[in-house]
């Protein structure tokens, strides 16, 4: 995927049939395929891509401040999404966000 599919993909069609969810799955682009298998243990919660080291997408940004203070969930470690990015998702909200590491 490049860059401009990333930054036009970065709300999944998930964020469209959640409008009103308080839960947001923030999952690094970089291990995309790799987290369907994880996304399940997230039911209904819509999906939201950053890149592990990038700036947020604007419509990350604008998806996030549209839902007035939500929780976010993130997907990995500071392997996955680098405390930069984190720090700059927290920002935007005024909701708890965690960090779903799973163990190997």
């Amino acid at each position: 995927m490049g860059y401009d599919d990333y930054r036009h993909a970065a709300v999944s069609a998930e964020t469209q049939a959640a409008p009103n969810e308080r839960n947001l799955l923030i999952v690094p682009i970089e291990k995309r395929a790799e987290a369907g298998p994880i996304l399940s243990a997230f039911p209904g919660y819509p999906v939201l891509y950053v890149s592990k080291l990038g700036a947020v997408p604007e419509a990350v940004r604008s998806e996030i401040l549209r839902r007035n203070h939500p929780n976010l969930w993130l997907l990995g470690g500071t392997d996955a999404i680098s405390e930069w990015v984190a720090y700059s998702l927290s920002t935007l909200t005024n909701g708890a966000v965690y960090r779903f590491i799973r163990e190997r």
